[in-house]
C-alpha cells in the first residue's frame, strides 16, 4: 500500500472539524501521515490525533466570533448566507490562505482535504496543483438535476407551487451567492490566479472527490448525484482525549423515561429563552431530563428537580441511554440521534437546521417545533407525544440499524487512498467496476 501524506483544512468550528476526525484516525491507523490546519480553539482537540498541526487563520475561534453578533442565532436563508460569508468564511480564507500554502509547500502532502466551508480550497489547490477532496455534512448544497432546494427548510414532498418553483431555486441561489464572488476572487488574484464565476458557491467543491459525511438515507430522492460524490455515512466524533466519564452518567435513574436535550455549541450561546421554556416544559413531565448548555449552567434559571444540567456530555454516551432526544437539528446531533435509533423532537433555529428537521419528519423518526414561538405546554406535549409514539420509535430504530452499517472513516480513507494513487477523479462507477 502506498504510504501518503494527507493535509486537512477546516474552519475552526466543532461542527466542521469534528466530522473529519474519524477520517483522520482511519488514515493514521492505515499507516499514513496526516497534517491538519485550522484556527485556535481546536488545536488541543486535533493535535494529539495527527502527525502535525498547523495553526492558521484569524486569532479567534468561530464560537468567539459568533458571540459578537447575537442576531446570528436567528438568521436563515440569504441573511444567514451573507453573515457566514462576511464574518466567518471570508476572514478565514483571507487570513489563512498564505499560511496554508506555506504549510503545504514545507510539508509536501500528496492530497489536500478541505471542509466545505473552507473557501481557500480552490486557491490552495490551483496554486499547488495537488489533487484535493471536499468533506461535507451539507450534501443538500450539491447542485444536480431535480435536487430539492436546501437552506430554507421546505417540506418534502413539495407542495404544488413549491414543485413549480424548484427548478428556479438553484439559479436564484447562484445569483444571491455571486454577490460574494468579488471578495473571494480578490484573494485569487492576490495569488496570481484568474477570477472565476461562482467562486463563492463552488470554490469548496472538489472536481476530484466529494465525501458526503452523511447517510444517503437522510437525503431526499433526486435523479442523480455528480459522479464523484460518495456518501460514506455518519462521521461522528465527540470524545476529547481528556474527557473523564462522570459517575452520575453511569447511575442515571431508570424508573421512567430519560429525555436528553441539547441545542449545540453555537445555538447555546444565544438561546437562553429556549432553555427557560424547556425547564418549564419539564416541570410537568413524567420523565427525567438531562440538558447540556454549552455555556455556564449558572447563567440559567434554577431547573426543576427532574432536570440535570451539564455544560457538556458526549452525545455518544448519553443518547444510547435516552428514550427521546430534543435537539436543534445540527448535522451531528441529528445523525447521531438516528444512528442510535432514537426518535427526536427537533427545534431548528437557523442555517441547515430547518432542512434537517424536515428530513427527520419526512423519515417518520420524529417531529419538529418552532423554537421561537413554542410555549412550554406545547413543547411538553410534543415530547409526550413522541415518547408515546410506537411508530416513531420503530422507525428510528430501523434507521439506526441501517446507519450502523456504514463505516465512514474506513470508507473515506480508502477513497482518499485511491485519489492519492491515481491523482484523478474518483467516480462511483469506477469504484463499482473495480470492487474497491
Amino acid at each position: 500500500m502506498l504510504v501518503a501524506r494527507f493535509f486537512f483544512v477546516a474552519i475552526p468550528a466543532a461542527g466542521h472539524v469534528h466530522p473529519t476526525l474519524p477520517l483522520v484516525q482511519a488514515l493514521m491507523a492505515r499507516g499514513h501521515e496526516v497534517g491538519y490546519a485550522s484556527g485556535p480553539g481546536v488545536e488541543q482537540t486535533v493535535a494529539p490525533l495527527v502527525t502535525r498541526y498547523f495553526p492558521a487563520g484569524p486569532p479567534i475561534t468561530a464560537e468567539e466570533a459568533l458571540t459578537r453578533w447575537p442576531e446570528f442565532g436567528r438568521l436563515r436563508g440569504k441573511q444567514g448566507l451573507d453573515f457566514l460569508a462576511r464574518e466567518v468564511m471570508f476572514p478565514f480564507a483571507a487570513t489563512a490562505a498564505r499560511e496554508v500554502l506555506d504549510a503545504v509547500t514545507s510539508w509536501q502532502p500528496d492530497v489536500l482535504v478541505f471542509d466545505s466551508f473552507t473557501h481557500l480550497a480552490s486557491i490552495v489547490a490551483d496554486t499547488s496543483s495537488l489533487p484535493w477532496a471536499t468533506t461535507t455534512v451539507f450534501p443538500g448544497l450539491i447542485e444536480s438535476a431535480g435536487a430539492h432546494p436546501f437552506g430554507i427548510g421546505l417540506p418534502f414532498p413539495p407542495k404544488p407551487l413549491q414543485r413549480l418553483a424548484t427548478p428556479l431555486f438553484w439559479p436564484l441561489l447562484r445569483f444571491v451567492a455571486r454577490r460574494h464572488d468579488r471578495q473571494f476572487n480578490a484573494i485569487r488574484v492576490e495569488f496570481g490566479l484568474p477570477p472565476v464565476r461562482d467562486s463563492f458557491l463552488k470554490s469548496t467543491q472538489s472536481p476530484f472527490l466529494v465525501l458526503a459525511l452523511m447517510p444517503l438515507e437522510f437525503e431526499y430522492p433526486r435523479r442523480a448525484w455528480p459522479p464523484h460524490v460518495h456518501f460514506v455515512g455518519p462521521s461522528l466524533w465527540d470524545r476529547p482525549h481528556d474527557y473523564a466519564v462522570p459517575d452520575w452518567l453511569e447511575d442515571l435513574p431508570r424508573e421512567r423515561p430519560l429525555v436528553y436535550a441539547t441545542i449545540g455549541t453555537v445555538q447555546s450561546l444565544y438561546q437562553s429563552t429556549f432553555f427557560e421554556t424547556l425547564f418549564d416544559a419539564a416541570r410537568g413531565l413524567d420523565a427525567d431530563v438531562v440538558v447540556t448548555t454549552g455555556g455556564n449552567p449558572a447563567d440559567l434559571p434554577v431547573p426543576p428537580c427532574n432536570v440535570r444540567v451539564e455544560r457538556y456530555v458526549p452525545n455518544s454516551l448519553i443518547i444510547p441511554k435516552a428514550q427521546l432526544v430534543v435537539h436543534h437539528g445540527g448535522a451531528s446531533s441529528t445523525v447521531g440521534t438516528l444512528l442510535h435509533g432514537k426518535p427526536a423532537v427537533v427545534a431548528p433555529f437557523a442555517h441547515d437546521q430547518p432542512d434537517n428537521a424536515q428530513r427527520v419528519r419526512w423519515l417518520g423518526a420524529g417531529t419538529a417545533i418552532d423554537p421561537f414561538g413554542v410555549s412550554s405546554a406545547a413543547l411538553r406535549g410534543a415530547i409526550e407525544t413522541a415518547l408515546a409514539s410506537t411508530a416513531m420509535h420503530d422507525r428510528a430504530a430501523s434507521l439506526g440499524r441501517q446507519l450502523r452499517r456504514y463505516d465512514a472513516g474506513q470508507t473515506a480513507a480508502k477513497l482518499l487512498e485511491r485519489l492519492a494513487a491515481t491523482q484523478a477523479p474518483v467516480y462511483r462507477e469506477d469504484i463499482r467496476h473495480t470492487g474497491t
